[in-house]
């Protein structure tokens, strides 16, 4: 089920984040959403937005109600906070299918979910301009959730004003030349956006997700930011259709 924090009627193309979690946007594309022109009212869909995953170990699905509560309201603080129109697609994330220690997701399962997915995006797609600029993970971490909605929008807008903010915390973890090869291999260029003078914004826009912060969370967004801005800087990266 869709959930609106606002509407609006601003004029010009409209910038629509998809985050397959709550906290995706707020690590990955945070300089887009600052980026947004003003006068413009980004819309935040959270897709997988029911889940059991916190950082409190073992995972437990008896908390799912109480984890997926504090995580909707933990993003409806980050719109309300950034202006955002917000939509919960209210499905359920990997740690509810196949959380640690259970069986893998099946293959049957795992593919009838990515049409369901597909069908919700492909609704919310409807009621934006062709026009809109759709913001999509890249996908470098192979996260199951991740290329559902990236393979979902990608099909769907066949590529055309689509933008793909890179995974993180997960890029930190990967080698500059494997990211590089990987979004090349999607045909995609790259786009570095300063976040020298923002950073102390996005600590802010990351503290509103208190729940998903591990002690090691920052300091890897932030060494990746610092690898991207190559000493002058921080920096984040996105990624479009090469021309």
């Amino acid at each position: 089920m869709a959930e609106r924090a606002r509407t609006s009627r601003d004029e010009g193309p409209e910038h629509v984040f998809f985050s397959p979690h709550p906290d995706d946007v707020a690590l990955g594309a945070y300089a887009s959403l600052l980026g947004v022109p003003r006068g413009v009212v980004p819309t935040l869909v959270t897709v997988f937005s029911q889940s059991c995953w916190e950082f409190v170990l073992p995972v437990d699905p008896s908390r799912a109600m109480a984890v997926t509560s504090l995580r909707m309201g933990e993003d409806r603080r980050f719109a309300r906070a950034h202006g955002a129109d917000l939509v919960h697609l209210g499905f359920r994330d990997t740690s509810l299918r196949a959380p640690p220690g259970a069986p893998a997701e099946p293959e049957e399962a795992r593919a009838a979910l990515a049409a369901r997915v597909r069908l919700a995006l492909e609704e919310v797609l409807v009621s934006v301009s062709p026009d809109a600029v759709c913001y999509v993970p890249l996908g470098i971490s192979s996260h199951v959730d991740h290329l559902m909605v990236r393979d979902a929008v990608r099909a769907l807008r066949g590529g055309r004003s689509v933008v793909y903010y890179e995974d993180l915390p997960y890029s930190a973890h990967h080698p500059e030349d494997e990211i590089v090869d990987y979004a090349w291999a999607l045909g995609l260029s790259p786009r570095w956006l300063d976040m020298t003078a923002l950073w102390s914004a996005k600590v802010r826009g990351l503290s509103f997700y208190a729940s998903q912060l591990e002690p090691h969370t920052l300091p890897a967004v932030e060494a990746h930011a610092r690898r991207l801005g190559a000493g002058r800087g921080l920096c984040e990266r996105v990624w479009t259709v090469a021309p």
